[in-house]
Protein backbone atom coordinates (compact mmCIF):
# COMPACT_ATOMS: atom_id res chain seq x y z
CA UNK A 1 0.00 0.00 0.00
CA UNK A 2 2.44 2.80 1.11
CA UNK A 3 4.57 1.96 -2.28
CA UNK A 4 1.40 2.29 -4.43
CA UNK A 5 0.75 5.47 -2.38
CA UNK A 6 3.88 7.04 -3.29
CA UNK A 7 3.95 5.41 -6.95
CA UNK A 8 0.57 7.77 -7.33
CA UNK A 9 2.46 11.14 -5.78
CA UNK A 10 4.81 10.59 -8.36
CA UNK A 11 3.10 10.74 -11.25
CA UNK A 12 1.13 13.80 -10.03
CA UNK A 13 4.41 15.60 -8.91
CA UNK A 14 5.52 15.01 -13.10
CA UNK A 15 1.96 16.04 -14.46
CA UNK A 16 2.87 20.02 -14.81
CA UNK A 17 -1.22 20.57 -14.68
CA UNK A 18 -0.33 19.78 -10.86
CA UNK A 19 3.33 21.35 -10.19
CA UNK A 20 4.33 25.43 -10.02
CA UNK A 21 2.65 25.87 -6.55
CA UNK A 22 3.07 29.13 -4.53
CA UNK A 23 5.72 27.59 -2.77
CA UNK A 24 8.29 27.07 -5.29
CA UNK A 25 10.53 30.01 -6.25
CA UNK A 26 9.42 32.57 -9.00
CA UNK A 27 11.24 33.60 -11.73
CA UNK A 28 12.40 36.39 -14.60
CA UNK A 29 11.24 35.42 -18.24
CA UNK A 30 14.47 34.73 -20.26
CA UNK A 31 12.85 35.41 -23.67
CA UNK A 32 9.81 37.24 -25.35
CA UNK A 33 6.90 36.08 -26.75
CA UNK A 34 7.20 37.61 -29.72
CA UNK A 35 9.58 39.85 -31.31
CA UNK A 36 9.20 43.60 -30.53
CA UNK A 37 9.53 44.29 -34.65
CA UNK A 38 6.33 42.12 -34.94
CA UNK A 39 3.65 44.53 -33.14
CA UNK A 40 3.42 47.98 -33.25
CA UNK A 41 1.40 48.40 -29.54
CA UNK A 42 1.11 46.89 -26.72
CA UNK A 43 -1.20 47.32 -23.53
CA UNK A 44 -0.13 48.12 -19.86
CA UNK A 45 -1.26 45.39 -17.07
CA UNK A 46 -4.58 45.45 -16.82
CA UNK A 47 -8.11 44.00 -17.21
CA UNK A 48 -10.59 44.40 -19.89
CA UNK A 49 -12.04 42.34 -22.89
CA UNK A 50 -12.96 38.63 -22.29
CA UNK A 51 -11.63 35.79 -20.69
CA UNK A 52 -12.81 36.09 -17.33
CA UNK A 53 -10.67 34.78 -14.18
CA UNK A 54 -11.89 33.05 -11.42
CA UNK A 55 -13.63 35.11 -8.26
CA UNK A 56 -13.89 36.51 -5.84
CA UNK A 57 -10.25 38.50 -6.71
CA UNK A 58 -11.69 40.05 -10.31
CA UNK A 59 -8.19 42.20 -10.16
CA UNK A 60 -6.70 39.25 -11.64
CA UNK A 61 -8.03 38.92 -14.84
CA UNK A 62 -5.67 41.67 -15.54
CA UNK A 63 -3.11 40.84 -18.27
CA UNK A 64 -0.82 42.20 -21.50
CA UNK A 65 -2.45 42.65 -24.99
CA UNK A 66 -0.23 43.16 -28.13
CA UNK A 67 -1.44 44.53 -31.38
CA UNK A 68 0.59 43.17 -35.09
CA UNK A 69 2.38 45.48 -36.87
CA UNK A 70 1.27 46.12 -40.86
CA UNK A 71 2.50 43.25 -42.05
CA UNK A 72 0.92 40.57 -40.45
CA UNK A 73 -2.12 41.74 -39.08
CA UNK A 74 -5.84 39.55 -39.75
CA UNK A 75 -3.86 36.74 -39.91
CA UNK A 76 -3.41 33.21 -38.17
CA UNK A 77 -0.17 31.86 -39.28
CA UNK A 78 2.08 35.05 -39.83
CA UNK A 79 2.83 36.29 -36.49
CA UNK A 80 4.97 33.87 -34.34
CA UNK A 81 4.91 33.59 -30.48
CA UNK A 82 8.17 32.13 -28.41
CA UNK A 83 8.13 30.50 -25.14
CA UNK A 84 9.28 32.90 -22.60
CA UNK A 85 11.05 30.12 -20.27
CA UNK A 86 12.18 26.63 -20.38
CA UNK A 87 9.13 24.60 -19.55
CA UNK A 88 6.39 22.41 -20.50
CA UNK A 89 3.42 23.43 -22.88
CA UNK A 90 0.32 21.99 -21.91
CA UNK A 91 -3.61 23.13 -21.76
CA UNK A 92 -6.04 23.02 -18.55
CA UNK A 93 -9.77 21.97 -18.48
CA UNK A 94 -10.37 25.69 -19.07
CA UNK A 95 -8.24 26.23 -21.95
CA UNK A 96 -10.57 23.92 -23.91
CA UNK A 97 -13.30 25.24 -23.00
CA UNK A 98 -15.77 26.81 -25.88
CA UNK A 99 -14.60 30.38 -24.89
CA UNK A 100 -11.05 29.96 -25.45
CA UNK A 101 -11.42 28.80 -28.99
CA UNK A 102 -13.28 31.81 -30.87
CA UNK A 103 -10.08 32.66 -32.11
CA UNK A 104 -7.53 30.65 -32.27
CA UNK A 105 -6.28 28.40 -29.22
CA UNK A 106 -5.24 28.52 -25.43
CA UNK A 107 -2.05 27.21 -24.04
CA UNK A 108 -0.32 26.97 -20.81
CA UNK A 109 3.95 27.04 -20.90
CA UNK A 110 4.96 25.96 -17.43
CA UNK A 111 8.37 27.31 -16.20
CA UNK A 112 10.97 24.55 -14.67
CA UNK A 113 11.20 24.63 -11.22
CA UNK A 114 8.95 27.63 -10.50
CA UNK A 115 5.58 28.65 -9.53
CA UNK A 116 5.94 31.00 -12.68
CA UNK A 117 3.25 30.20 -15.67
CA UNK A 118 2.15 31.56 -19.03
CA UNK A 119 -1.34 31.33 -20.32
CA UNK A 120 -1.03 32.34 -24.63
CA UNK A 121 -4.85 33.20 -25.89
CA UNK A 122 -5.27 33.16 -29.53
CA UNK A 123 -2.74 30.92 -31.07
CA UNK A 124 -2.44 28.71 -33.70
CA UNK A 125 -0.12 25.31 -32.42
CA UNK A 126 0.33 22.20 -33.99
CA UNK A 127 -1.37 19.45 -31.68
CA UNK A 128 2.16 18.11 -31.34
CA UNK A 129 3.76 20.51 -29.24
CA UNK A 130 1.17 19.52 -26.18
CA UNK A 131 2.96 18.15 -23.40
CA UNK A 132 6.44 18.80 -24.84
CA UNK A 133 9.05 20.24 -22.99
CA UNK A 134 10.61 23.63 -24.95
CA UNK A 135 13.65 25.46 -24.56
CA UNK A 136 12.94 29.90 -24.25
CA UNK A 137 12.77 31.09 -27.27
CA UNK A 138 11.22 27.87 -29.30
CA UNK A 139 8.23 28.77 -31.46
CA UNK A 140 5.38 27.46 -29.67
CA UNK A 141 2.98 28.64 -32.70
CA UNK A 142 1.66 31.90 -34.64
CA UNK A 143 -1.00 34.73 -33.06
CA UNK A 144 -4.57 34.51 -34.19
CA UNK A 145 -5.76 37.65 -35.09
CA UNK A 146 -8.48 36.52 -37.35
CA UNK A 147 -11.47 34.68 -36.12
CA UNK A 148 -13.73 32.25 -37.48
CA UNK A 149 -15.65 34.09 -40.10
CA UNK A 150 -14.49 37.57 -39.16
CA UNK A 151 -13.82 39.95 -42.07
CA UNK A 152 -10.28 41.63 -42.05
CA UNK A 153 -9.14 44.61 -40.21
CA UNK A 154 -8.69 47.89 -42.55
CA UNK A 155 -5.38 48.48 -40.55
CA UNK A 156 -3.08 47.35 -38.10
CA UNK A 157 -5.01 49.14 -35.27
CA UNK A 158 -8.39 48.39 -35.72
CA UNK A 159 -6.93 44.37 -35.84
CA UNK A 160 -7.63 41.83 -33.08
CA UNK A 161 -5.11 41.87 -30.63
CA UNK A 162 -3.86 38.66 -28.81
CA UNK A 163 -2.63 38.75 -25.22
CA UNK A 164 -0.55 36.76 -22.55
CA UNK A 165 -1.14 36.66 -19.12
CA UNK A 166 1.82 35.39 -16.87
CA UNK A 167 0.95 34.25 -13.17
CA UNK A 168 2.52 32.83 -9.95
CA UNK A 169 1.10 29.63 -8.91
CA UNK A 170 -2.04 29.90 -10.35
CA UNK A 171 -4.45 31.38 -12.94
CA UNK A 172 -5.72 33.52 -10.19
CA UNK A 173 -2.58 35.71 -9.38
CA UNK A 174 -1.79 37.36 -12.44
CA UNK A 175 1.18 39.62 -12.89
CA UNK A 176 2.57 41.99 -15.50
CA UNK A 177 4.10 40.72 -18.35
CA UNK A 178 6.76 43.37 -18.57
CA UNK A 179 7.35 43.22 -14.63
CA UNK A 180 8.73 39.51 -15.09
CA UNK A 181 10.93 40.30 -18.10
CA UNK A 182 14.45 39.68 -17.65
CA UNK A 183 16.70 42.43 -18.05
CA UNK A 184 18.00 41.20 -21.36
CA UNK A 185 14.44 40.19 -22.70
CA UNK A 186 13.25 43.63 -21.61
CA UNK A 187 16.12 45.44 -23.12
CA UNK A 188 14.98 44.43 -26.59
CA UNK A 189 11.36 46.85 -26.12
CA UNK A 190 14.16 49.93 -25.94
CA UNK A 191 14.13 49.74 -29.95
CA UNK A 192 10.41 50.22 -29.69
CA UNK A 193 10.42 52.89 -27.52
CA UNK A 194 9.61 50.45 -24.27
CA UNK A 195 12.66 51.03 -21.93
CA UNK A 196 10.78 50.47 -18.63
CA UNK A 197 8.15 48.50 -17.31
CA UNK A 198 5.34 50.58 -16.26
CA UNK A 199 2.23 48.47 -14.26
CA UNK A 200 -1.37 49.88 -14.79
CA UNK A 201 -3.89 47.68 -13.19
CA UNK A 202 -7.82 48.50 -14.09
CA UNK A 203 -9.98 48.25 -10.70
CA UNK A 204 -12.48 45.41 -11.16
CA UNK A 205 -13.09 43.00 -13.78
CA UNK A 206 -13.50 45.81 -16.42
CA UNK A 207 -15.49 44.69 -19.93
CA UNK A 208 -14.49 46.51 -22.92
CA UNK A 209 -16.59 46.50 -26.06
CA UNK A 210 -13.52 46.86 -27.88
CA UNK A 211 -9.96 47.16 -27.42
CA UNK A 212 -8.09 49.20 -30.49
CA UNK A 213 -4.23 50.41 -30.32
CA UNK A 214 -5.34 53.82 -31.46
CA UNK A 215 -3.01 56.47 -30.23
CA UNK A 216 -5.68 57.96 -27.26
CA UNK A 217 -6.97 54.59 -25.93
CA UNK A 218 -6.23 54.58 -22.44
CA UNK A 219 -3.68 52.55 -21.01
CA UNK A 220 -2.42 51.63 -24.75
CA UNK A 221 0.99 52.03 -25.49
CA UNK A 222 1.60 52.60 -29.61
CA UNK A 223 5.06 52.76 -31.01
CA UNK A 224 6.19 55.49 -32.99
CA UNK A 225 6.84 54.88 -35.88
CA UNK A 226 4.68 52.10 -36.65
CA UNK A 227 6.35 49.11 -39.02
Amino acid sequence: MTRSVAFSCLLICLSPLACGSPTEPSIQLLANIVDPNDVNAVSAFNSCQGHPYPQPDARNSAKNYFWPNSTNFSSTTLLKEFAACDGIVDQSTQDKGADQIDRGRTVHLYCDGSSTRLKYFHVTFAPSILGQHVKAGTLIGYAATLGNGQMPSMSWMYSSNFDIAVSEGSDDNTVDYFVKLSGLALAAWSARGLSAATPTTRAGNVTCGSYNAIFTAPDVIVFSPAR
